[in-house]
This record gives C-alpha cells, sequence and structure tokens, in this order.
C-alpha cells in the first residue's frame, strides 16, 4: 500500500512539473528581459518619475544608496528617502545629501500610528508627498544598471500598463543560497506565472519589493497604501491590487539590469523569509500545511517515486526530474542555479519546508510578528487579513 501511495504522489509530482513546462513553453512570448527592451523617449516625452526608498538605523549604507539613485540616468528624476523613526543618523546624513542635490527629498517619520506597518506607512508618506506621473517604490540595496528606468517607463508607457514588477537578478555566492533558491523560485513561479499576471482573465499576481513601478493615478485611486497597511507581504499585495482592481500589470525579468543580493548565506535567506512565510500563509494554520504539502508533492515525490513502483511509474518520475533540471536551468538566470541543482531539490524542499515552519513557529510562539523591533500582534494582523480579503474580493469582481 505505501509503495503504490508513494508511486502515485510521484507520478502526481512529475505530472505538474510536465505539464506547468509545456504550458509555460506555449506562453513564452510573454518573456520581456529589462536590458534588452527600448529606452526610446515616449511620444509625448518622459513623465515625471519618483524613486522611493524607506530606511531605518541604516546609517553604514544610506548615504551609498541615496547617491547611487541619484545618479539613475532617468530625466528629472526626483528621489525620495524615508528616514523611518531611525536611532542612529540616517536621517541626518539624508538631510545634509539633500542639501547638496535638491532632487532628493527626506521625509522623516517620528511616530508610528496605530494599524500601520513601519514600511508601509514610510512609503504611504512618500507617496503623499509626491505629485509625479509615476513612482518607483524599490529598497536601499537595489542596484540598476544605466537605462533601467527608461526602459521600464518606457515598456510601460507603449503598453498603457499601470504596474510594472521586475523581478531581479539575485547574485549567489555559496551552494547554500542556490539549494535555498532552487525551491523558493519554483514555488513563486508556479503561483504567480508571468503570462498569468498580465492576462485579466486569472487571478495571478506579483509584486516584487526591488521594483515596484506604479502610474501614481491608478495607485492613489485605490488608496495606495491605506487598504495594505499591515500586509507584510506588501510588495505583493501591492501587485494583487493594481491586478485585481482591473488595472494592466507586467512581469519583467532584470538580469543585467536590476539586481539585489537579497540575502548573505543560507542561514540568511531563512531567517530573511522568517516575517513573510507565514504571512504569505494569511497566517492560517491550514494554508501553511497545505504549501507544506506542496513542496513534498512537487520537490520530493518525483525522486522517490524513482526509486519505488512498476517501471512505468519510475519513468515517468524520471522524465518529472529531467522536466526539472530543464526548468530550473531556464529560471536560473536570476541567480547562477543551474540544471545540476535540480539533484538537490529534495534538500532545497527540506530547507524550504523548514523556514515555513520557522515563520509560523516563531510567529505563533511571540504572538505575532517582530519587525525592526517592533511586535505587531497576531490578532491584529489576522484582523486585517481578513478585511484586506474582502476588500480584494470587491475589487475583484468589480472588474468581471
Amino acid at each position: 500500500m505505501w509503495t503504490a501511495l508513494l508511486s502515485a504522489i510521484g507520478v502526481i509530482g512529475s505530472i505538474i512539473w510536465v505539464c506547468f513546462f509545456v504550458t509555460a513553453g506555449r506562453n513564452r512570448s510573454w518573456v520581456r528581459y529589462l536590458a534588452e527592451l527600448s529606452d526610446a523617449e515616449p511620444a509625448g516625452g518622459w513623465p515625471s518619475l519618483a524613486v522611493v526608498f524607506a530606511a531605518r538605523d541604516e546609517e553604514t549604507m544610506v548615504e551609498q544608496a541615496a547617491r547611487s539613485m541619484l545618479a539613475l540616468d532617468y530625466p528629472a528624476l526626483q528621489v525620495i528617502a524615508v528616514d523611518d523613526r531611525s536611532r542612529d543618523a540616517t536621517g541626518s546624513i539624508l538631510d545634509r545629501l539633500a542639501a547638496m542635490d535638491p532632487r532628493l527629498q527626506v521625509v522623516h517619520v517620528a511616530n508610528l500610528p496605530a494599524g500601520w506597518l513601519g514600511k508601509t506607512h514610510a512609503l504611504q508618506a512618500a507617496l503623499e508627498l509626491t505629485r509625479t506621473d509615476w513612482v518607483l517604490f524599490t529598497d536601499a540595496d537595489v542596484v540598476f544598471a544605466e537605462g533601467a528606468l527608461r526602459r521600464a517607463v518606457a515598456e510601460a508607457v507603449a503598453g498603457d500598463i499601470a504596474h510594472v514588477t521586475v523581478a531581479p537578478e539575485l547574485p549567489t555566492e555559496t551552494l547554500g543560497e542556490r539549494v535555498f533558491l532552487a525551491m523558493f523560485q519554483t514555488g513563486l513561479t508556479m503561483h504567480s506565472p508571468g503570462w498569468r499576471v498580465q492576462d485579466p482573465r486569472y487571478r495571478a499576481y506579483l509584486g516584487i519589493g526591488a521594483f515596484n513601478l506604479v502610474r501614481a493615478a491608478d495607485f492613489r485611486a485605490i488608496g495606495g497604501f491605506e487598504r495594505i497597511r499591515l500586509s507584510v507581504d506588501d510588495d505583493m499585495q501591492l501587485g494583487r491590487a493594481m491586478k485585481w482592481s482591473g488595472r494592466k500589470s507586467r512581469v519583467i525579468l532584470g538580469p543585467r539590469a536590476v539586481s539585489v543580493r537579497w540575502q548573505v548565506g543560507l542561514g540568511g535567506m531563512i531567517r530573511g523569509l522568517e516575517k513573510n512565510f507565514f504571512a504569505g500563509a494569511r497566517f492560517q494554520l491550514r494554508r501553511a500545511l497545505a504549501y507544506q504539502a506542496a513542496i513534498l508533492v512537487v520537490g520530493i515525490a518525483p525522486f522517490v517515486g524513482l526509486f519505488v513502483g512498476p517501471i512505468w511509474c519510475r519513468l515517468v518520475c524520471g522524465l518529472g526530474v529531467a522536466t526539472m533540471a530543464l526548468m530550473l536551468e531556464l529560471m536560473g538566470k536570476q541567480s547562477g542555479i543551474r540544471w545540476f541543482h535540480a539533484l538537490l531539490m529534495p534538500v532545497s524542499s527540506l530547507v524550504n519546508m523548514y523556514a515555513l515552519f520557522q515563520s509560523t513557529w516563531q510567529t505563533l510562539r511571540r504572538g505575532g510578528v517582530s519587525w525592526r523591533g517592533h511586535l505587531y500582534p497576531l490578532q491584529e494582523l489576522r484582523a486585517h487579513v481578513k478585511m484586506r480579503e474582502e476588500w480584494m474580493k470587491q475589487l475583484w469582481l468589480s472588474t468581471r
């Protein structure tokens, strides 16, 4: 009985890989690489653009980050840096830079209002300050290649797209980082395939904190961050709100154009997702368990099926593993993952399952999410998610 069960689950996991690969191949026309897009000026001229980032207690890197953004080659660029309740010299460093370059505006946040995350409140404060046509929400550690902003804006204007998110290049240095990302990127890609994100018929959505470009008027029309103010996964929910409100959303791949050193080492990646993983499951245990089961089926079961069951089951599982290797080779351009890392997919799956367990356990143990010295109570977060989901449902239905 156990042999039959394991081989059946292995076949199911393998079929999922094959079907996803075939579907991705049929929809490959969606793929856009930012580095290859045109940076020609739109017919009506370059629209105004503000680049927004928040910083809290980042005196060691905030000057480099601000200077790098001011050096971007976008015409009439505005940079808004939000000093979010910093206790070090972050604010004074930004003020000094602003005195030297009028394109930099600094917003100082002294207090965090009830019912807001620090980050969403900081970004909303910047949104209310700017009057530019477009706003790019990014992070202080993101590196942009020359022309990256012009290419993204030109693509958005030409396609009448209200939201563009760029999947950045993720430089990795260790095997542990690549092993972790093999399953993490697989899960994200299967959850939010690019061809479905840009198709208004599907609910698939994506938003990446390194590069969320929005048409300001459209984002303000849905309230900005107001309805997602306690969403720990605010970047994803931003993309969801823009898509579900009937506006065009687009995913662009960012190798050689946008990059970020996401986390350092395997331990850093696990810790980096401590606040996000359980939030992605909407703080529901049943969803977290469902995600764990999905990782088992997709990442481990095909390998188990190679060694149990009848020969036809093993052949199907072999095809599934081969497809997995091919998919990793195609997806791994962003992070240095190669086809042979598929051999370590069971390890990658177990590590991701552990990260999800840690996120769930630590959130439940603390009674909330601890982020930058502040504890956001779990009860409050769950109440927010409930209200947010009802609002999202209304958004979706209003466009059907």
